[in-house]
């Protein structure tokens, strides 16, 4: 029998909730009659600021949960020896089975919890019993018939191609939208993730662990009171579900959610990046930051004249709100290690952390930030702070905290005493929109005329425009790994490089002074992309511009300099920031 592609099963199709009504226009986050937006709205912005109440009616059409899973029954071997598996099983086989030519598969941490979750269910038969050792196991045959399947699916014709997408389409579009008091709104993720094995970031301790399927009785649905509730799918086990519960939270912007199994976090189902909402938040977030501008120097008043104190508590409460300011470093707080990675904040620091090792008033500094990532920089910091740390690591040990009298949720209470809503992050957002606008005003003195001549106006802005957002990411440690196709991409510059230049030699042996003059503008054009290509390979440029940088940042500049916006902000930006079009080329952050 020829097995069929998992493509060409449809996804499990939830009916559509009875009695709909029909959304009405405006989807812009617009009224429903005058499909103005939401930014054009008069007081829009003071309702949203005021906290409570986001909303007066919502509809929507629920979540879209993945398909059960089929059994291929391929053969799993243990010690060489054939073992049968149950559906339940091989489901969680066939997970590892399409990891093993990856890192993770590798990795100790991954692998141990992989068997630690997969053999309480193969101790559920007398076979399964006997497999123990990840070893001895042999997945081989599974992993041929993934591969199989994929090939398949890259060799379907466009019919079946085109055939599979209008099912999908169809079992998936009473979800794309939901109306929001009265304006069609698009949603954003609302499909529910699959089982399958955790992966995390970094080197999470719980990486490999198996995450469990989400039912209805899993989910809680957030709606109006007056809405119809979405019904719940017919899921295809035989199985008669009902939702976990239906509340009306009207302070809340999620439209479902459940609970992670594996770190207990919510997962949430909400509106789509330009959504009204999401737009509203995104501008209040900014102009916070902003308005921190006019109290940052309170804060460093009052942490200059804290380090001086001669109380302890509060010299290491002053110097740690100074590396919030001026390093960008998350508060940090106390976890479970063994349930999270040992990833480290401000005041979480260990002794073990700091280093000494790059002159007078250097401090290097080396953790795992958020999400595993490291941090490991050496930065010129205040003589006062550093006098201060050195005297908060005598008579330490490594693993000593470094701000052992520093209790997290004081210094949050402190920050609030300065600023309603004022945080870490608030700080990270100042700095990091304030460090964009700095380097962006400098544009005139750095991108000289004859940069401009070489390469061409647009391009050397857009050359400089990446080395300014670096210096962002570079400050809020918005790192990442080296892609393995670096290596490639950087090669195929060097080739497209050297075949230019010998297209300029024949032109100039054939006299040709037009084409040698284009030629060398795409020669330039060619260095300066691979030289920025190589600068910015540990550096995620993306990270600060959509979290971070003040978006009228950036399109008040590219007016300025009549840069197209599209060329830093790609189209999914655009519609995120539709709401920051309008800035004038003169706004300043």
């Amino acid at each position: 029998m020829k097995t069929k592609t998992a493509a060409k099963k449809p996804a499990v199709k939830p009916p559509p909730p009875k009695k709909r009504a029909a959304a009405p226009k405006g989807g812009d986050g617009g009224g429903p009659s005058s499909g103005a937006a939401w930014y054009e709205e008069d007081g829009a912005e003071k309702e949203w600021k005021r906290g409570g109440i986001k909303w007066t009616t919502l509809e929507h059409g629920g979540v879209l949960f993945p398909q059960l899973y089929t059994p291929h029954g391929k053969t799993f071997k243990y010690d060489g020896k054939p073992v049968p598996l149950t559906p339940e099983q091989e489901e969680v086989a066939t997970m590892f089975a399409a990891m093993v030519h990856t890192d993770y598969a590798t990795k100790p941490v991954f692998r141990a919890n992989f068997m630690k979750s997969w053999v309480p269910l193969l101790k559920k038969t007398e076979a399964g019993k006997q497999v123990k050792s990840i070893d001895k196991c042999d997945f081989s045959l599974i992993k041929e018939h993934l591969d199989q399947l994929a090939q398949e699916k890259k060799e379907m014709s466009k019919e079946e191609k085109l055939r599979i997408k209008t099912e999908k389409d169809a079992a998936e579009a009473h979800l794309i939208f939901a109306t929001v008091d009265g304006r069609k709104e698009k949603v954003g993720n609302f499909r529910v993730e699959p089982p399958g094995l955790f992966r995390g970031r970094g080197e999470h301790p719980k990486m490999g662990m198996l995450k469990a399927r989400i039912v209805p009785e899993d989910i809680t649905i957030n709606c109006s009171e007056d809405a119809t509730v979405p019904a719940v799918p017919d899921l295809g086990d035989g199985k008669k579900h009902k939702w976990g519960g239906v509340v009306c939270t009207n302070t809340v912007t999620w439209l479902a959610k459940w609970t992670d199994s594996i770190n207990g976090e919510d997962k949430c189902v909400w509106l789509a990046a330009n959504s009204s909402w999401k737009g509203l938040s995104d501008k209040s977030k900014y102009e916070k930051a902003r308005e921190l501008k006019n109290h940052i120097g309170k804060v460093r008043e009052d942490y200059m004249k804290g380090m001086k104190s001669s109380d302890v508590a509060q010299q290491q409460h002053s110097t740690a709100v100074y590396l919030i300011d001026r390093l960008a470093l998350r508060v940090g707080g106390e976890k479970n290690t063994d349930e999270e990675a040992d990833t480290v904040g401000c005041c979480s620091l260990r002794v073990e952390h700091v280093l000494f090792d790059g002159g007078d008033n250097m401090l290097h500094l080396n953790f795992l930030g958020k999400d595993s990532i490291e941090y490991d920089n050496t930065t010129e910091v205040i003589p006062l702070a550093f006098k201060c740390i050195k005297s908060f690591m005598k008579k330490k040990k490594p693993g000593d905290e470094l701000f052992d009298q520093v209790v997290p949720a004081k210094l949050n209470d402190y920050f609030k005493s300065v600023m309603d809503g004022l945080s870490a992050k608030v700080f990270r957002t100042y700095n990091a929109s304030s460090t964009l606008d700095a380097e962006l005003q400098k544009t005139a003195a750095m991108v000289t005329a004859a940069q401009r001549a070489k390469e061409g106006d647009i391009n050397a802005l857009c050359n400089y425009y990446t080395l300014a957002n670096k210096r962002v990411a570079e400050l809020c440690n918005h790192q990442k790994a080296t892609s393995p196709a670096h290596a490639a991409a950087i090669a195929k510059f060097d080739e497209k490089i050297e075949a230019c230049e010998l297209e300029i030699k024949a032109a100039k042996k054939a006299n040709n002074d037009s084409k040698v003059e284009s030629l060398k503008k795409k020669l330039t054009k060619l260095q300066a992309d691979r030289k920025n290509k190589d600068e910015t390979k540990n550096v995620s440029l993306g990270t600060s511009k959509i979290n971070y940088n003040d978006p009228r940042i950036t399109i008040a500049w590219c007016k300025a300099n009549e840069v197209p916006i599209h060329k830093q902000f790609p189209k999914t930006l655009m519609a995120k920031f539709k709401w920051a079009m309008s800035v004038e080329p003169e706004y300043r952050f």
